[in-house]
């Protein structure tokens, strides 16, 4: 029986030191989730829980590639006749390629160009000229209003004839102009100053005489 008391007893006090031991950890005896505020969390903790994840879209080669692209205005040089001291004189201009005969024509009544390449240079062609210009087989035919030539001094007249055939048989594929008043065929000044026979188609070289001699 003392056996058996002190069994017993050795059992009962460990029963109750197990007892305390699990009770001094703090074991919780129901489950539970307990919300720790962020002011009390751990700097590493609190830190990783606001970090937030940014993502970044991939673009496509082909899209970097693409650009928005300004159309290239392509130009050509235009050679146009003036005026200087009574004689004519070539100048160059950049006109839209490629230059279509009204271009060349609006570009000469338009008068000399700014700068150097229109200094001391002046036109004999009205501003308000009227006329069109029509290419067939080499043969410019230019057609204008009586005023023009009525509105002129006798020089200007000479002048003016010469800065269109100059001017509109150094184009490509001209040789030759003719003049016409409102459709019909007109007879017109030349350089050395007789007049061409009506409907006479005229060429550069019946103007050369009175060109701006250069060396070179």
């Amino acid at each position: 029986m003392k056996f058996f008391d002190k069994t017993l007893g050795r059992r009962a006090s460990l029963l109750v030191i197990t007892t305390i031991f699990f009770g001094a950890c703090g074991v919780p005896s129901a489950s539970m989730v307990v919300q720790i505020p962020e002011s009390e969390l751990p700097v590493e903790l609190n830190q990783q829980a606001t970090t937030s994840t940014t993502s970044s879209t991939l673009v496509p080669e082909s899209a970097k590639d693409t650009t928005s692209s300004i159309p290239e205005v392509v130009s050509e040089q235009v050679e146009l006749y003036y005026i200087s001291a009574n004689r004519v004189v070539a100048t160059n201009i950049s006109v839209a390629s490629p230059a279509t005969t009204s271009q060349v024509l609006a570009a000469l009544v338009a008068g000399p160009p700014g700068g150097d390449n229109g200094f001391g240079l002046r036109s004999a062609l009205p501003k308000n000229l009227s006329a069109t210009v029509a290419i067939s087989k080499g043969i410019a035919t230019i057609d204008t209003t009586a005023q023009f030539l009525s509105d002129l001094s006798p020089i200007d007249q000479r002048l003016a004839i010469a800065q269109l055939v100059l001017t509109f048989t150094r184009r490509p594929g001209v040789g030759q102009i003719v003049f016409t008043v409102d459709g019909v065929e007109v007879a017109v000044p030349r350089g050395r100053g007789d007049l061409s026979k009506p409907g006479s188609p005229v060429s550069f070289d019946d103007y050369s005489s009175l060109l701006i001699a250069t060396t070179g």
